[in-house]
């Protein structure tokens, strides 16, 4: 989805959190006591790591939770989200999309559920968490970044390389836009250095004057102890020749969710653009 740098910022808090355990390994289903903020809550480790899933991807299509999170078991999942939602830890919401009677059904953390998960979580990483709900409009487009994430990060894993984090648009735009908001008022040539010292401090780049942000960056950890990343962009039907060209040149791998990647890779290959369409 298209954010450039000048879109409002969004109201969020940063913390150290690790993604998760290793997916070979099944938490305790057993709850526990957490008190938070004079309250005491009940949260099995397997709750609160779907708790930290809706918390890195703010909006989560139920249907993609079941078979990702719970491989497809609908019943576990519906007891834990009704524990989750009894307590006042996550929110649901069912939108209408279009004139077609279509549906999404998503799920995101409230903000004592957000508070819970950040102070819960491990610090071996700087994880941001999301709490509320995005603009309806957004919502289709946002819930399907969790699908993206799960259909990369199987090749991030299977070349035995293991996720440290994940980065939302929405934090990429704040270390972009509060930088450059400030050098604004330089001169010409000297806020195009400034652009380029910020792009290449957050591993991007200038394209045509502005700076590309990814919907999604997956950063890992190689074997070797070396710290990478992938820029992920999750393309949709809508998206203008131009746009896909900036993105392109930025270096930033496709997916498309809303069965458009044939028409995508047409509009690449018509102006001789070298890229990747992937269908979730």
């Amino acid at each position: 989805m298209s954010r450039d740098i000048d879109s409002p910022e969004r109201d969020v808090v940063a913390r150290e959190v690790e993604p998760g355990p290793s997916h070979d390994i099944e938490p305790s289903r057993d709850p526990i006591p957490i008190q938070e903020r004079g309250y005491m809550y009940q949260i099995s480790p397997a709750e609160l790591e779907v708790m930290k899933d809706i918390g890195r991807f703010r909006t989560i299509d139920i249907g993609d939770l079941a078979r990702f999170k719970y491989q497809g078991d609908m019943d576990e999942m519906g007891r834990d989200l009704a524990s989750l939602k009894d307590q006042g830890l996550i929110e649901r919401r069912t939108l209408r999309l279009g004139g077609e009677g279509r549906k999404l059904s998503v799920v995101v953390l409230t903000k004592p559920g957000k508070s819970i998960v950040e102070r819960h979580s491990g610090k071996a990483a700087q994880q941001q968490m999301y709490a509320g709900f995005v603009k309806p409009r957004e919502a289709l487009h946002d819930a399907a970044i969790y699908r993206m994430y799960q259909a990369e990060r199987s090749s991030i894993e299977q070349r035995g390389e293991r996720i440290r984090r994940v980065v939302l648009d929405y934090e990429l735009k704040q270390r972009v836009y509060r930088p450059l908001a400030k050098a604004k008022a330089l001169p010409k040539a000297d806020y195009a250095r400034r652009q380029a010292e910020v792009a290449q401090a957050n591993g991007l780049k200038v394209i045509d004057g502005k700076i590309p942000l990814p919907d999604l960056r997956i950063e890992y950890r190689t074997p070797g102890g070396e710290i990478g990343h992938v820029n992920l962009e999750l393309a949709t039907e809508h998206y203008r020749p131009t746009q896909m060209a900036g993105k392109a040149a930025a270096g930033f791998k496709f997916y498309s969710a809303d069965g458009s990647a044939a028409h995508l890779s047409r509009v690449l290959e018509e102006r001789e653009i070298t890229a990747a369409i992937l269908s979730l």
